[in-house]
């Protein structure tokens, strides 16, 4: 991985999307069968490959706020462009879309994060915790319960609420938690199902040459809000 950090350490060029990989995905998305994909492999393969590098910069400028993400390979925080037909409404065997998941445990571990979506006019940036499982559910809950003042302080800083907003755009109980009362101050955060941000990307931004120092920009924003989340998680796995 030292070599994969160099780039950012001597100030190497940043690399850049190119529209063939917007393109390929906007192909695949009109022919999204196996034997399409099987004769346009190469361009599949050269896509990924820049994705990765992709990640590789991002993984690069998080970790000037996290060093624990130098360890990562990109290519195991890419996801898989195969779909999982089996419990899907649509049987198409590909997404039309790249996406990489950046934690400090990998992405196959539930912890708060940084996630990047490449899709033609459907790109974004976010991170946080997406549709925990409720044993982690119930961890962010009993943290904010604990100390929601910590919480709103860092959603409230006028460059967090610049770039994600004033309130926080997950999912959500119709109702008061078990165990909350109605009434309760910090309802709001309580009844929340998934605790992520996002910003939308224009392809046009997407496909600038500054597209890693826009991804940083948003991470290094969003960081404060993904740590206090993986250290609710922390202290709920101390506890246990």
């Amino acid at each position: 991985m030292i070599s994969r950090v160099q780039h950012t350490v001597k100030k190497q060029k940043a690399p850049v999307l190119t529209s063939a990989t917007l393109a390929f995905l906007t192909d695949l998305k009109t022919n999204n069968n196996r034997a399409w994909f099987a004769a346009n492999r190469k361009r599949y393969e050269a896509a990924r490959a820049e994705f990765i590098q992709l990640v590789d910069a991002f993984i690069a400028g998080i970790a000037h706020h996290d060093p624990r993400l130098l360890e990562l390979d990109p290519a195991d925080c890419v996801f898989r462009i195969n779909h999982d037909t089996r419990f899907a409404h649509h049987k198409e065997p590909y997404k039309t879309h790249f996406g990489a998941f950046i934690t400090d445990r990998g992405r196959k571990v539930t912890r708060a994060g940084y996630y990047f979506h490449l899709e033609p006019g459907a790109c974004l940036v976010a991170g946080g915790l997406y549709m925990p499982p409720a044993v982690e559910l119930h961890a962010i809950r009993r943290a904010i319960l604990a100390d929601a003042p910590a919480l709103r302080q860092l959603l409230g800083k006028k460059s967090f609420v610049a770039a994600f907003g004033k309130k926080l755009p997950g999912a959500h109980l119709k109702i008061a938690p078990r165990d909350v009362p109605k009434d309760h101050p910090d309802l709001d955060l309580l009844r929340l199902k998934s605790y992520e941000v996002y910003r939308d990307l224009p392809d046009r931004r997407v496909l600038s040459r500054n597209l890693v120092k826009i991804t940083a920009d948003y991470f290094a924003t969003m960081h404060p809000y993904v740590a206090w989340l993986n250290r609710a998680l922390d202290r709920a796995g101390r506890d246990r």
